[in-house]
């Protein structure tokens, strides 16, 4: 059983990398949750050196037990920190909620900017930058993913 864990962990680690891009891109990763994405992919790395290493039958053969216990407790953290720190509307959820407001017709599909920096808020300062139509009219709304909140900009 111990020799089948490194493998076990490794094929885990890939699926928690895909299940945090697939997580990050519907929030369009707003406020670097792509970031996520890369700590299973190094400790995957990690683990396919250590099993190189292993194979050679060095000083460090035992450790592998441990080392993947150590990475699924890891990734465990991970997981639960993804989910506390995810906003709490997708980008989709943003568009309908300002189209139900406002009522515009949203097309931030078209935009090429879809995330805003921003200052007015505390920890996060990302927002969605929601572009409208209103007849002819052209509105631009900021979003916040994390609470709701949504203003519309003045146009200059």
């Amino acid at each position: 059983m111990k020799k089948k864990v490194l493998p076990i962990t490794s094929i885990l680690l890939l699926i928690i990398a895909v299940y945090f891009y697939i997580g990050s891109r519907s929030y369009v990763f707003i406020d670097y949750l792509e970031r996520f994405t890369a700590i299973p992919i190094i400790l995957f790395m990690g683990l396919g050196i250590f099993y190189i290493t292993q194979r050679q039958e060095n000083q460090y053969a035992h450790m592998s037990f441990r080392l993947s216990i150590s990475c699924i407790i890891i990734v465990l953290l991970l997981i639960f920190s993804f989910e506390l720190y995810k906003p709490s509307f997708t980008l989709t959820d943003a568009e309908v909620k300002v189209a139900d407001k406002y009522g515009v017709k949203v097309i931030t599909e078209k935009s090429d900017k879809i995330i805003y920096n921003t200052d007015a808020f505390a920890f996060h300062t990302n927002c969605y930058l929601i572009v409208g139509r209103e007849g002819e009219k052209e509105n631009r709304f900021l979003f916040y993913p994390y609470s709701g909140e949504m203003a519309k900009i003045e146009n200059e």
